[in-house]
């Protein structure tokens, strides 16, 4: 006698659409990236006469962010921009979000505190969902993203919705004004004057 396979188990409807929606929120926090300058190595180009260096912005794409660099005058590769906004709005989706250090999520959540995420991991608002982060790398993260100096202050600069601290990937990147020393962190530089 053949064996019967078992009965496929009934999921209700609203249990399905939420499942699905999980699903996209996270194939959506995977970085798809239209354009080959946002994938494209970092390049500092070379002194020349007849350019000074600058601050140019490039997407990291480990981090999936946007950070500082200084540009040396010439040859300036294709993952290069103006500014920050720039930058952002060319390479990272405005409702793409990860946790701290594009860090791999445990799960979704739907408002801070959500019970829902387990122990030792916190819940990360991008809008009206959220990732359960791992609490430790998440509160490493917050704090390397609000930096303090043990001498003189942060230096800032202004962005489309005010001022925030100036912060790049890594001090190798000479993303600092003159007269500030470059602070490097485990994922990132901030700069004191």
């Amino acid at each position: 006698m053949g064996e019967k396979n078992p009965p496929v188990p009934y999921v209700p409807q609203s249990k399905m659409f939420l499942w699905t929606a999980v699903v996209l929120i996270f194939a959506s926090a995977v970085p798809t990236f239209a354009q080959y300058e946002c994938t494209s190595e970092l390049t500092f180009g070379k002194a020349c006469s007849q350019n000074k260096t600058s601050t140019k912005w490039f997407f990291d794409s480990k981090l999936s962010f946007c950070y500082p660099y200084q540009f040396l005058g010439c040859d300036e590769g294709s993952n290069s921009f103006e500014s920050s906004d720039i930058c952002l709005e060319s390479c990272k989706p405005a409702d793409q979000f990860s946790c701290g250090g594009n860090t791999d999520a445990d799960g979704v959540c739907f408002s801070p505190g959500d019970s829902g995420c387990k122990k030792g991991t916190d819940c990360v608002m991008g809008g009206t969902i959220g990732f359960c982060c791992n609490k430790a790398t998440q509160d490493e993260w917050n704090k390397e993203h609000s930096p303090t100096c043990t001498k003189g202050s942060v230096v800032q600069f202004k962005q489309w919705f005010g001022i925030t601290p100036l912060i790049g990937r890594n001090c190798t990147h000479k993303f600092c004004p003159a007269g500030s020393t470059c602070i490097q962190g485990k994922w990132t530089a901030h700069c004191c004057q």
